[in-house]
């Protein structure tokens, strides 16, 4: 039954507007596609609807219409190809395919061929949109002077913040003629492994100065300034001789991997450096480099290098060349390596495949995007509440888990750690505790896997921060040091915690997120970073964000690498009045646990709103005035993570609320089985009834609206699987899947007389006999988890993979679904 591997796994552990103005401005346009070196990951075809213009214009929006026909020849493959006609040079004339789903940093490429007929013009455009329809990025390249068929092609990464992406035919504005189009197609790597944090310079602290990167400024400066997409970094030397650079963070690589490193430039001079350093991180060897081409407008830099013996990370430098003078602006880094891997088809039995994350979304037409919030209990949700001093604010993170027929919950308090147990997870007993069962916070407890009942090995391990030297807190004991790190801890009974022998520290600060991984057998660990080569304990450790390490043992860890981070998309939508004094507004991450959720990992990142920030400039975050909610994300692998919809999952209360300031999560989920036979899952969270950072006397100043404080423990639940859904009449189609087993169960609430076929298709897109949406029998019931099994007639087990899926509803909401 679905339901077995999913209730273990959990207790463990329309785009824009038709027409474009203008998208041939010089700061999108790209002079020719680079050639990358070759990844480990192979490039996996995307479905475009109609590619050859078959089926006329079907599934293509032109922006006029009159301008645009199909016709029987010129053609360069099949029956029929688009012409665009351009009379005038001061609009341009569009052809935009439908929109497909995409993940942040997919590198997309799309090809098409095209035949000058009369005239010039022609450019292909690969554009990237944010859910929002305001589009995020788009790169372009122009036909050549050739005669004849010739073919373009178009390369770009997904900014974090896009969700789906489009192909245009575009007649240039500057130019007028006739130009034929035909056998379009698209392919995608999936987003690399190795991530630059602050890639496109969008963070928006330390304003002046890129956040995140190193500033050496001996022969000029270094400033923010506008860049291809949204922020760049400008260097201008007005020396000819010392150095103008800026230097990324090391993030992990390992000896033999190949990389090529890529930035986009406008300006008359520079070189890329890829530098590969050692674990003490001094540079090794001499770096490959790469110099700006020579042109105008935004051109793309790359470089190759093979990581020698010795390598433990790797950095970016973005040089102004000594010897010369000028101004540049970057923006845009991206890494492709050996380490990164091809899209995996295959599918484990019993694993719910949620639409929370696109991992498994080819594309979707005519439905939108709906977030479910979770469902308070009684008392609004509370479950349990301060009693003392010493268990003053009782919040997560921690962790929920089950013990002993019951559970156990592990969550921060004023003085340290509180432990309190629960029959059934709403009402919770301290058993007569008056003291913290730790002086210290906790960042997650986790089961030891290898632990069974009666066996001598300790039960739990935890994570800890040591950051600072609090005078409240016993001696630090010589194995907390260097300061800012997270060290491992194990106990028998969850009460009293000791070292785990042999185990090795993560650097790191404040808050992290531990968890289990049943699947993959791995204790996960979600950190704030603070590597030795960024920040010393004098220097503010910078924007807050989210980087993952895993331990088979939870005590040998992986370099952390960067994971996930917030976007300009939560800069938008940060709710208005939460500006204080003329600050723009911003969004971090505070933290994010990681959560094993059939056939992906479910992140729940605590978004911070900052409206006030008094050491913005100098990289200190602690004192910060914000709220914070409770987003959601998926991810297959823990560093590619999706969200289309940003929608809260916890619905705040208002400014009198327990709920109203500053909400966390804790670092488990719990699907169990009600006494009505239907599923249900549930999240614990807390929050501080007013704002991070914020006193009375900051209240008083304007700095914030609800000092902080009053902190409670909540829940919140959802009928199992039903966090986020397709709704409405249209279609969902799925990327190629290769299941392990054979039937196929739909999470589909059919609402007020709607209904659900789905197709199966093969890797072209087409349906296979037998299944297609005349065979399908249409599922019109509430299928709660774990679902309604679909058929074909009298056919009720899907072919042999790989195949792909097409989901269409005339109603409702399609949430999620599995093969068994």
């Amino acid at each position: 039954m679905r339901r077995a591997l999913l209730v273990s796994a959990l207790l463990l552990s329309g785009v824009g507007a038709a027409g474009v103005t203008g998208p041939g401005t010089a700061r999108e346009r790209a002079a020719d596609v680079p050639v990358l070196v070759p990844a480990a990951a192979t490039a996996a075809v995307r479905l475009l609807a109609n590619p050859g213009f078959e089926a006329g214009l079907s599934s293509w929006t032109a922006d006029t219409a009159s301008a645009v026909a199909v016709v029987t020849s010129p053609v360069h493959g099949g029956g029929s190809a688009a012409r665009l006609t351009d009379s005038s040079t001061t609009a341009g004339i569009s052809l935009r395919g439908a929109p497909f789903a995409v993940l942040p940093g997919e590198e997309v490429t799309a090809t098409a061929w095209i035949q000058r007929v009369a005239g010039t013009g022609g450019s292909l455009y690969l554009e990237f949109w944010r859910p929002d329809g305001v589009r995020a990025a788009a790169t372009s390249v122009a036909a050549g002077s050739a005669t004849g068929w010739q073919q373009l092609t178009v390369r770009g990464s997904a900014p974090d913040e896009a969700t789906t992406a489009t192909v245009l035919a575009y007649s240039t504005q500057a130019e007028s003629g006739t130009t034929v189009w035909d056998d379009v197609s698209v392919t995608a790597l999936p987003p690399p492994q190795r991530k630059v944090p602050n890639a496109a310079f969008e963070q928006k602290r330390n304003n002046t100065r890129p956040t995140e990167w190193t500033v050496v400024t001996a022969g000029g400066s270094v400033t923010s300034a506008p860049g291809r997409t949204g922020q760049g970094v400008r260097t201008t030397d007005t020396s000819g001789s010392g150095e103008v650079s800026v230097l990324s963070r090391q993030v992990p690589a390992s000896a033999g991997e190949s990389v090529t490193a890529s930035v986009w430039a406008n300006g008359p001079t520079g070189v890329l450096y890829l530098e590969f350093r050692n674990a003490a991180g001094a540079r090794l060897g001499t770096p490959p480099t790469a110099n700006v081409p020579a042109g105008s407008g935004w051109r793309q830099v790359s470089v190759t290098g093979t990581a020698p013996s010795g390598t433990a990370g790797l950095t970016v430098r973005l040089y102004s060349t000594q010897a010369a003078t000028g101004t540049t602006t970057w923006d845009d880094v991206t890494l492709r390596s050996s380490a990164d891997t091809s899209y995996d088809a295959a599918l484990t039995a019993n694993a719910a495949v949620l639409f929370v994350g696109d991992q498994r979304v080819e594309s979707y037409s005519g439905v939108t995007r709906v977030m479910r919030p979770g469902t308070k209990g009684p008392n609004d949700g509370v479950v349990l509440s301060g009693i003392s001093d010493w268990d003053a604010n009782p919040r997560l993170s921690g962790s929920v888990l089950p013990i002993d027929g019951g559970y156990g919950m592990w969550y921060h308090t004023t003085q340290g750690t509180g432990y309190v147990t629960s029959t059934d997870g709403v009402t919770w007993t301290r058993n007569g505790r008056t003291t913290p069962v730790s002086y210290r916070g906790n960042n997650g407890v986790v089961q030891n896997a290898a632990w069974t009942p009666g066996s001598s090995l300790p039960r739990f391990f935890r994570m800890r921060a040591h950051h600072t030297n609090n005078p409240n807190l016993p001696a630090s004991p010589p194995s907390d040091n260097p300061m800012r790190h997270y060290y491992m801890e194990q106990s028998t009974d969850g009460i009293a915690w000791v070292a785990v022998p042999g185990s090795t520290p993560i650097p790191g600060w404040d808050v992290a997120n531990a968890s289990w991984d049943p699947v993959t057998r791995k204790y996960i660990a979600m950190i704030k970073p603070v590597p030795a080569d960024y920040a010393p304990p004098s220097v503010g450790p910078g924007p807050r964000h989210v980087w993952v390490s895993t331990s088979t043992d939870f005590k040998t860890w992986t370099a952390p690498r960067p994971a996930h981070m917030a976007d300009l998309q939560d800069d938008a939508l940060i709710p208005s009045g939460t500006s204080r004094h003329g600050m723009t507004p911003w969004a971090e991450f505070y933290g994010m646990p990681a959560i094993r959720y059939g056939d992906q990992f479910l992140g729940v990142p605590w978004v911070f709103e900052i409206g006030w920030s008094p050491n913005r400039d100098n990289g200190d975050p602690g004192p910060d005035a914000g709220r914070s909610h409770l987003g959601l994300a998926a991810s297959r692998d823990l560093i590619s993570w999706s969200r289309p919809n940003r929608t809260p999952i916890v619905t705040r209360g208002g400014i009198d609320s327990w709920d109203y300031g500053f909400n966390m999560s804790g670092t488990t989920m719990e699907t169990r089985q009600l006494q009505n036979g239907e599923w249900e899952t549930r999240l614990w969270y807390s929050s501080f009834a007013g704002e991070h950072g914020c006193g009375s006397a900051n209240v008083t100043a304007g700095d914030c609206g609800k000092a902080t404080g009053n902190a409670k423990i909540g829940l919140v639940t959802w009928p199992t699987d039903r966090f986020e859904s397709f709704r409405g009449a249209g279609s969902v189609t799925t990327r190629p899947l290769t299941p392990a087993g054979r039937t196929l169960t739909v999470n589909y609430d059919p609402g007020s007389g709607g209904s659900l076929r789905v197709e199966v298709l093969d890797g072209d897109g087409n349906p296979l006999p037998g299944y297609g949406i005349g065979d399908a029998t249409p599922v019109t019931t509430n299928a709660l988890a774990p679902g309604a099994a679909v058929t074909w007639g009298a056919t009720s087990t899907l072919p042999a993979g790989p195949v792909r899926l097409r989901f269409t509803q005339t109603g409702g909401d399609l949430y999620a679904f599995a093969v068994s």
